[in-house]
């Protein structure tokens, strides 16, 4: 596939049923106006039909009440240059929560700010929405770029979202009848910065909401309880993504404690006075999300590559392929899931026999037209561990291309990813493999890293089971590149620090390079670098200078591109600025591409056209190095 390809595949997500329908949500690229489409569609009685198909409009979040007898989706315009002029009103630019009964459909919410998740009443009578909107004192603000920002609290800012302050959750209760609508939870009241996995448990509500701690200086999250207009804190010591409840318990995915991490996330028993104990103390491995099912708790999970779905009551796994399970949900006793594997998008298919069979004829289009690559496996013993590694062989005489993922709590695998597919179809042998640090193998594997194991277990797993997966490959170019983004964009840097002959090209992307000025400025400054480093700056500077890429930056000779966005909050722009200053100072083959407005997650969500230009800027440089 070229970058422009990516137009052409359709992401699938948000799959709900109701018994006996489901529906689910599309997302595609328009080049032609730089956006993004998101539609809804449904499956009833194996037929497909769209339910709302984005036009002037984008649409998502579908749900059916817990009656299943309506629809509700949220309606977001497109960008005013792309409404025509019908749609050009004073209300254009707001964002609506409507539901569909039959053909009737009826507006109950609309915002000038986000709809972040919404849910219904257990009776059907209500709709509770979760909102990010400007804080009163910046709306309060007329011109909100023109203005100076006062800050007296940290964390200050958040990748993708900017100064975080300027943002307040807030709740809100909507009468599906009279539509009278009553603010339930005031995020500017109670200085909530974000609020999710809301749900209903009997009369009670229950969610997950941060604020800042009493010393102002990080971010805590808290299991909330609403009593009486009032927010009582079941539990305020863990990090949690998801609240669910199951015969009127409370659960929770997430970890036991915030500084836990790097560990596994993994479903937590809720009791009523707060404290955390396991569901599965032996389930060893990194659960992702959870849905409820005739009384029985479904997850998914990350395992050596895959993600698969398992039966947590029952403790056994239902689909053991190698693909990657994205979202699952039941019409009945059926099990449909949204999946997809290493040269294949996004499709719905159902389980029958015990094997998947492919339902939806979404990403045909794509498979029929474009070339794409399946890959090769080995788990590579590396004297030290055995590593799970992929590989895309294009030919024995052509230049290969190292590829380290980010986090490093991530995994690569069986998961269609459209970097890999389009650096093959460019010419060039790709490898990929899961180190020490990695997801899907255990924490003592994931925590392998930690400490003064940094850049040393790691880079020991990577660089081994890349020259071992050369030989099994057959590959005999010496052209090697080396490439990743934030932590693999540290990997990246450290490698060619300490290794300067072994590649003759690198592509070092919005990186960590160096851990003391990131505690400073990164959004995740303040505990992150002690989760892994296992200590404070303040006590062991020297540990943070000697675990930083740009300390050996001196020794680096590799042609090297640095790629980072200048809204990068994550690893900020200032770490890109230090490696190609001393590069360029010493005379280093080396540029720097700055992506304007664009996060740490330019290389997944950015601007279609941003995205395109850095597949390209990425392939022309390898392409000059190495052939």
């Amino acid at each position: 596939m070229n970058p422009n390809n990516i137009s052409d595949i359709k992401n699938l997500s948000e799959l709900q049923s109701n018994g006996s329908d489901i529906v689910y949500k599309s997302t595609k690229i328009n080049l032609e106006n730089n956006s993004y489409e998101s539609s809804i569609h449904k499956l009833s009685k194996n037929k497909w039909t769209d339910l709302k198909k984005s036009t002037n409009w984008n649409f998502s979040i579908p749900k059916y009440s817990k009656n299943n007898k309506l629809i509700s989706f949220v309606k977001t315009p497109k960008s005013s240059e792309i409404l025509d002029s019908l749609e050009k009103k004073k209300n254009s630019s707001k964002t609506y929560l409507v539901v569909k009964n039959g053909n009737s459909e009826k507006v109950i919410f609309d915002t000038e700010d986000s709809i972040v998740n919404y849910v219904w009443s257990e009776n059907s009578k209500f709709v509770y929405v979760i909102t990010k909107e400007w804080s009163d004192e910046f709306k309060k603000i007329e011109n909100k770029t023109d203005q100076p920002t006062v800050i007296n609290k940290l964390p200050f800012r958040f990748d993708t979202t900017g100064v975080i302050y300027n943002k307040r959750f807030h709740i809100y209760k909507i009468n599906i009848s009279s539509l009278k609508i009553e603010k339930i939870v005031d995020g500017d009241k109670e200085s909530l910065l974000s609020i999710s996995s809301l749900i209903e448990v009997g009369s009670d509500l229950y969610f997950i909401g941060s604020q800042h701690n009493e010393n102002g200086t990080m971010l805590e999250e808290h299991i909330i309880k609403l009593v009486k207009s009032k927010l009582v804190k079941i539990n305020s010591g863990g990090m949690f993504n998801q609240i669910f409840s199951l015969k009127d318990k409370l659960y929770a995915v997430g970890l036991r404690k915030r500084f836990d991490w790097p560990t596994n996330t993994t479903i937590l028993k809720v009791s009523e006075s707060g404290k955390l104990s396991f569901l599965e103390h032996e389930f060893d491995r990194n659960v992702v999300s959870v849905k409820i099912h005739n009384n029985e708790i479904f997850c998914l999970y990350e395992d050596s590559g895959k993600t698969l779905l398992r039966n947590a009551s029952q403790k056994e796994t239902i689909i053991e392929e190698d693909i990657t399970i994205k979202d699952f949900n039941f019409i009945g006793e059926d099990l449909y899931v949204i999946a997809n594997s290493f040269s294949h998008p996004d499709e719905i298919f159902k389980l029958v026999n015990g094997g998947l069979k492919k339902l939806s004829t979404t990403n045909d289009d794509f498979n029929n037209n474009v070339r794409t690559f399946g890959c090769e496996y080995h788990r590579i013993d590396t004297g030290q561990s055995d590593i799970d590694t992929w590989g895309i062989f294009v030919g024995k005489n052509k230049p290969t291309l190292l590829n380290i993922h980010g986090g490093p709590a991530s995994q690569y695998g069986y998961t269609f990813f459209d970097e890999f597919q389009t650096y093959a179809s460019a010419g060039f042998n790709v490898i990929a493999c899961n180190p020490r640090g990695s997801t899907g193998r255990g924490h003592d594997f994931l925590r392998d890293v930690c400490g003064r194991k940094w850049g040393v277990n790691d880079v020991h797993d990577v660089l081994t089971s890349f020259k071992k997966m050369l030989k099994l490959m057959g590959i005999e170019n010496k052209n090697y590149g080396i490439m990743g983004g934030s932590y693999g964009g540290f990997m990246t840097s450290w490698v060619i620090g300490h290794y300067p002959k072994m590649f003759k090209s690198a592509i070092v992307e919005r990186a960590l390079l160096n851990w003391e000025t990131m505690v400073g400025t990164s959004d995740i400054g303040i505990g992150f670098p002690e989760m892994y480093l296992l200590d404070d700056m303040n006590n062991n500077l020297n540990l943070y200078r000697k675990k930083s890429p740009i300390t050996y930056a001196n020794n680096i000779i590799t042609p090297t591109l640095i790629i980072h966005s200048e809204k990068d909050y994550r690893c900020p722009v200032e770490q890109a600025e230090q490696l190609f200053s001393n590069l360029k100072r010493r005379g280093i083959d080396t540029t720097m591409i700055r992506f304007p407005d664009e996060s740490h997650e330019l290389s997944r969500s950015g601007k279609p056209n941003h995205r395109i230009q850095r597949f390209e800027s990425i392939i022309d440089w390898h392409k000059k190095q190495l052939t």
